[in-house]
């Protein structure tokens, strides 16, 4: 009786270590809340933004400077 109950056990362990139905749908990932750190990573995003003007910006003025000096 003891290996009888060791055995289903041992078998009830290995059935639950089996791999996942991969078909399955992930669950769609929660909406996003408002956070006290929003200040801090809009003011990043705009200075980004910023910085990618900056660098547009010289850009064109290198282009420019090239195409004056030829």
């Amino acid at each position: 009786m003891r290996a009888l109950i060791l055995l289903l056990a041992a078998a009830l362990v290995v059935a639950s270590c089996g791999e996942t139905d991969s078909a399955e749908v992930p669950p769609e990932p929660a909406a996003r809340r408002e956070t006290v750190f929003d200040p801090l990573t809009s003011t990043i995003d705009r200075a980004q933004g910023v910085q990618q003007t900056v660098d547009e910006q010289a850009a064109e003025q290198r282009r420019r400077i090239e195409d004056a000096e030829r």
